[in-house]
């Protein structure tokens, strides 16, 4: 069951032991598994509450988005087993700001998405994370919209004033309002 922590976001899931020592191996949901060579700090999901450790050791096995941790109070294998299949998190002030096009998924929730062509369409509810291809719901009028989450569709993201700018395939909208 997922559990929602709305300050945190999922860095990954404890996959196995490593060693005697309590050190623990965790997959990292991240394209950019380097970023978080020096975290000092990891949230643990037990039973939906989020638990605090201090990290004392990280070392990043990038080929495979791994990581070994040591996590100060963990210090022996049957501690370490406890944690198997606990999720990861890390607070959302943690993650660095994004500039440009660039996005995290959580952070434009509730934007307004305004279209190159048919104006201001309506804020944005979800965005589906597909492998293959994220996309944007956003709803119009109390009818839901999707579209793709695409650079060339994308034109610009006003933080300041929370609108995310697109300029949608023509017809792809009326698609959407037809009865």
């Amino acid at each position: 069951m997922e559990h929602s922590h709305p300050d945190h976001f999922l860095l990954g899931t404890i996959v196995r032991t490593h060693g005697v020592r309590g050190d623990v191996l965790a997959l990292l949901d991240t394209d950019t598994p380097n970023r978080y060579k020096s975290m000092k700090e990891v949230f643990v999901e037990s039973a939906g509450v989020l638990k605090h450790y201090a990290v004392s050791k990280v070392s990043i096995n990038a080929g495979q988005s791994t990581a070994t941790l040591h996590l100060t109070g963990i210090e022996d294998m049957n501690a370490a087993e406890t944690l198997l299949k606990h999720k990861l998190y890390l607070p959302l002030s943690s993650l660095p700001k994004l500039r440009g096009k660039k996005f995290y998924f959580h952070e434009v929730i509730g934007y307004t998405v305004v279209d190159a062509i048919k104006g201001t369409l309506g804020p944005i509810t979800t965005v589906y994370e597909r492998s293959d291809q994220p996309v944007i719901e956003c709803d119009l009028q109390g009818k839901s919209i999707l579209f793709p989450v695409h650079d060339d569709l994308i034109r610009k993201i006003d933080r300041e004033e929370k609108q995310f700018h697109v300029q949608l395939p023509e017809g792809l909208i009326d698609i959407y309002l037809e009865d």
